[in-house]
């Protein structure tokens, strides 16, 4: 399955809310070493803009990245992850977190030199990833995904799914072989996904009314705690619905 499929049916959802409509993304150029346009960057921020944050983790397969880099108009690098993104020649526009991973002389010389905008949050009570979620609180974004969570120490790697209940965040998290986010109090609407697609449900904490239709197993005003009730469920291949009454319910969909 591609991730253009994926970011059709998945990241670019009707929500339910008060006012319904979809969100919608146009492609924007991505800016590379050497291409800077601070005129139109700050448009970006004024007109509310997609942002693309990157963890100091694994990648994805360029596949599943590259879509994500040329869609987003703003990259906010979570500290050394700015290593990886200069090795694949993208140029951030933000450096978040407490800059202990990133090398003195990129310090000195490239980050400067390339206008990147570096943001010192040096709060040892939170994960970068945290404070970058946190900083894009100040930016006004329609849409928040997320890469690079994967592989290295295995609590950074969990500790990347409580950050998204730290700040309640909308933020869609792009693993290699699942896209993961949070059902928010508004609920979520998935279109177009494949029969038999796998689908979990996670209650992070008591999770009231919970409800989902559209697969295999349907919940209606369900309770969840901390376990398994919502796990290895699939789609029967018409649209989802989920929704809930209060909580952190974390969703899980497999490529």
């Amino acid at each position: 399955m591609t991730t253009l499929f994926l970011l059709n049916a998945f990241r670019y959802l009707t929500t339910l809310t008060p006012i319904g409509g979809h969100h919608s993304r146009t492609s924007n150029r991505r800016k590379f070493i050497g291409v800077f346009d601070k005129e139109e960057h700050m448009g970006y921020l004024m007109q509310g803009a997609n942002v693309l944050i990157v963890a100091n983790g694994t990648w994805p397969t360029q596949a599943i990245w590259k879509p994500l880099v040329d869609n987003s108009n703003i990259i906010v690098a979570c500290d050394g992850a700015i290593v990886q993104l200069l090795q694949n020649d993208i140029v951030p526009d933000y450096v978040v977190g407490d800059l202990d991973s990133i090398p003195i002389e990129m310090m000195d010389s490239q980050i400067e030199s390339l206008d990147i905008t570096v943001i010192p949050m040096l709060n040892q009570n939170s994960s970068d990833l945290s404070k970058a979620l946190k900083y894009c609180e100040n930016l006004a974004t329609k849409g928040i995904d997320v890469i690079g969570i994967e592989g290295g120490r295995l609590d950074h790697q969990i500790g990347a799914y409580f950050s998204l209940c730290e700040h309640n965040s909308n933020a869609v998290l792009h693993l290699e072989k699942w896209i993961a986010r949070l059902v928010l109090s508004e609920g979520l609407v998935i279109d177009s996904i494949e029969k038999g697609q796998n689908v979990s449900l996670f209650a992070i904490g008591s999770v009231k009314g919970v409800n989902i239709s559209g697969v295999k197993w349907p919940l209606e005003n369900e309770q969840l705690a901390p376990g398994t009730n919502g796990l290895h469920n699939e789609s029967n291949g018409e649209q989802i619905q989920i929704s809930h009454r209060g909580g952190h319910l974390l969703l899980l969909v497999e490529r």
